[in-house]
């Protein structure tokens, strides 16, 4: 998912400084250190992102600790660097800053494809030897579950800058979008929630109640609090939520959510089982509004099956829709039939009124294309001044009646000048599916169709008939 920013180098520039340096802020008081820091490397330094009680901004990777930890992907615990043979000859324990302690957690982000990958580490140093309880690891594991959901935002929002600058014609849309998300990144839109297993009691951070849009007061109770997840959301969260009390599953469940205000909402939740002596006791995680981030996938979704001219469908997304009525027709799901639509007249408009006038006549067609008698219909521009309809569930009387509408609304006369006037109309050829067929074999039967009637007689419809693939000459 992150591959290509993470590899790009001076990625650590971009990361949320101060949520990180919270998070080592936060690391260096629960663990009583007298240092810490959020580390990325590259390959020759380790550069200090976020710390507490250490100077500079890097230092060579081979000084550094944290390197064993991301290149091994594991926790490293000197409770006595002095002692240990392998570091108490290291110029950080033998002089300054006289390391006598470190624990150092790999921070790692979860991929979409299920492939972990390791950005950095989350450590704490301490002056003088001690002992490292199996608590206080568990602590810094779950900062650095949260410092990695905090690297994993912002490289997402770089993902989709860079997606958004690829497509040029959605920029400044795209640009608007990634700015509110990255306004919401930068009011920290992420926060912790904990659930008491003895009596499902809830504790959330500020930021979860910003979410559900409540006020900081008391946090309502669990049954309450899954009513901001409509039907299905809820289903999925509960179910995320058993599994992991049960088998000690963690999830990472992204659902629809309404706020406390009516304020529909993706978010994203992300938990896992606190076990004490063995025995479950609380589910800890991260809540995050991705509704940013969602609405943009699903705008880049709509922008790559719609044409920007007409504000039809274009020919991608024609292909796999047509591709589904195929497959629902096979399964007897009612008749199909294929409209491909040629515009007469169309050329001599651009070649005496310029593209503009024609971009200006296509949209007229697409007006006519956006009528409410086909809204049941998918409507597309394949190309240039070609259309097509697909009907569905209608009668072969239906279809006939239908073109003969349509043939009379994409009628229509461009003014030249002095008076004069382009006639602008359109053709159809007609093709219904039949057993056996395929999507080849009906657009061929409608351009057959298409074709003759541009021959024998503009502006009418013409149903494919075996005889017409005797004369297959264009005009």
């Amino acid at each position: 998912m992150h591959a290509d920013l993470l590899e790009g180098g001076g990625f650590w520039q971009c990361l949320p400084g101060p949520e990180l340096t919270a998070v080592a802020e936060l690391a260096q008081r629960l663990l009583g250190s007298d240092m810490s820091a959020f580390s990325v490397l590259d390959r020759d330094w380790q550069w200090l992102t976020a710390k507490c009680g250490i100077d500079g901004d890097r230092m060579p990777r081979e000084h550094g600790f944290c390197g064993r930890v991301v290149d091994t992907n594991a926790v490293l615990l000197l409770p006595d660097a002095a002692a240990d043979p392998d570091y108490r000859d290291h110029p950080m324990v033998a002089g300054e800053p006289h390391v006598g302690a470190y624990a150092g957690m790999p921070v790692v982000m979860h991929n979409e494809d299920g492939h972990d990958v390791v950005v950095g580490s989350l450590c704490v140093v301490y002056r003088r030897a001690r002992a490292f309880e199996p608590d206080a690891v568990e602590q810094l594991r779950k900062l650095a579950a949260i410092a990695a959901a905090l690297v994993s935002s912002r490289l997402t929002a770089l993902e989709l800058a860079d997606l958004a600058a690829q497509r040029q014609d959605d920029l400044q849309r795209l640009a608007r979008i990634h700015r509110q998300l990255g306004q919401a990144e930068r009011i920290a839109g992420m926060g912790s929630w904990r659930l008491d297993l003895a009596d499902n009691s809830i504790h959330w951070s500020d930021q979860v109640y910003a979410i559900h849009d409540l006020p900081m007061t008391q946090v309502p109770p669990l049954e309450s609090a899954m009513s901001f997840y409509p039907g299905r959301s809820r289903t999925t969260l509960t179910d995320a939520l058993d599994l992991a009390i049960r088998q000690g599953r963690p999830f990472d469940e992204e659902v629809d959510f309404v706020s406390a205000t009516g304020t529909a909402k993706r978010v994203r939740s992300m938990g896992e089982v606190e076990v004490q002596n063995g025995t479950p006791v609380a589910l800890i995680g991260v809540f995050q509004d991705v509704t940013c981030r969602y609405e943009m996938e699903q705008a880049l979704r709509r922008s790559a099956s719609t044409d920007e001219l007409t504000g039809l469908i274009n020919r991608a997304g024609f292909n796999r829709l047509f591709a589904e009525a195929m497959a629902a027709a096979a399964d007897d799901a009612g008749p199909l039939a294929l409209m491909l639509i040629d515009l007469d007249g169309f050329k001599a408009v651009n070649d005496q009124c310029g593209h503009l006038t024609g971009d200006q006549v296509l949209q007229t067609i697409a007006s006519a294309l956006h009528a409410p008698y086909l809204a049941d219909c998918t409507c597309a521009r394949l190309g240039g001044d070609e259309f097509a309809i697909l009907v569905r569930g209608r009668a072969p009387d239906a279809v006939t009646t239908l073109a003969q509408t349509l043939l009379a609304d994409l009628r229509h006369e461009v003014a030249v000048g002095d008076g004069e006037t382009l006639a602008v109309s359109g053709t159809l050829g007609i093709s219904w599916f039949a057993p056996g067929l395929c999507e080849r074999d009906l657009l061929r039967r409608a351009d057959v169709a298409l074709y003759h009637g541009k021959r024998t007689q503009r502006c009418t419809a013409t149903c494919y008939a075996p005889a017409l693939d005797e004369k297959p000459d264009r005009p």
